[in-house]
């Protein structure tokens, strides 16, 4: 049976698709930064660091198969790319690259992405690429104030967006993992319904059954109130950028990869906030 190496492991896309190698009893292996986060996933772990290219060649032993991911910005082309080399020369057999919408993109946070993405296109590895939207576990950072105020706050105007879940983009991550039948293919993700945020908070509300609103702000106060919450000031800026994209629409595209690939629907917000209702209340 092949052997899996998971990256960024402890991530929100990580963590979700170790549960579900776990559950299937597929060997694996899970790539950490540190001895501490790899005992507290309670899985085979190997220590290593993208920024140090020779740590990953005992990480990559004895490996089929590769979950590329990491975080988003310029940092990907320094991490990623000597990965996939690595990865080349380790005989890894297939690697399965986390990208995210817009990565054909030239300018944005996306592209840098789309720059990882034509490397393994050429690195003579069998590859497939997914490309999710922005994740529901998102609105899970509005928790505090929502709890507190019954709102959320965002520069989306009246942007639709179709969030998808991240259950739904490891579950996509496994499936490739597993087959080599969409191999040289690229999934865009996303969530079965595009809503505006003041639809999401009434679904929200209505969970909780109690009334939360959302409140738009203009991105500049956007990046304030973010970074008054402890959010870096680059990130801050990066995540206001997209939800300036989105507010133009960049967002709302409801694509069906997700219930071609699982043959069944992409969980909605509904499901979502059923789940996770105990961190809003």
């Amino acid at each position: 049976m092949s052997k899996i190496l998971v990256t960024a492991a402890t991530g929100t896309i990580g963590r979700k698709l170790i549960r579900q190698l776990q559950a299937s009893g597929i060997p694996f292996r899970a790539l950490v930064r540190s001895h501490d986060k790899g005992a507290a996933l309670g899985c085979e772990y190997a220590v290593g660091d993208f920024d140090q290219p020779a740590t990953l060649e005992p990480a990559l032993e004895g490996i089929d198969a590769l979950f590329l991911n990491g975080p988003g910005g310029e940092p990907l082309l320094r991490q990623q790319i000597p990965a996939i080399e690595r990865a080349r020369a380790a005989g890894v057999k297939r690697i399965v690259k986390l990208s995210a919408r817009g990565a054909d993109a030239k300018s944005g946070f996306s592209r840098f992405h789309g720059q990882v993405e034509r490397v393994l296109v050429d690195s003579g590895v069998a590859w497939s690429v997914l490309r999710p939207g922005s994740f529901m576990q998102n609105l899970l950072r509005n928790a505090a104030v929502v709890r507190k105020e019954g709102r959320f706050y965002g520069a989306y105007k009246d942007g639709r967006v179709a969030l998808v879940d991240a259950e739904d983009i490891a579950a996509c991550g496994l499936l490739l993992l597993r087959n080599d039948d969409h191999e040289g293919q690229v999934f865009t993700l996303s969530g079965p319904e595009a809503l505006s945020f003041s639809e999401i908070a009434s679904k929200l509300g209505k969970t909780l059954g109690k009334h939360v609103t959302y409140e738009d702000l203009a991105p500049e106060q956007m990046v304030a109130k973010l970074k008054s919450q402890g959010t870096p000031s680059g990130f801050a800026q990066a995540m206001v950028g997209l939800m300036v994209g989105y507010s133009t629409g960049a967002g709302a595209e409801v694509t069906s990869a997700i219930s071609d690939l699982l043959g069944r629907p992409a969980r909605n917000y509904d499901q979502f906030f059923a789940d996770n209702v105990s961190a809003f209340r």
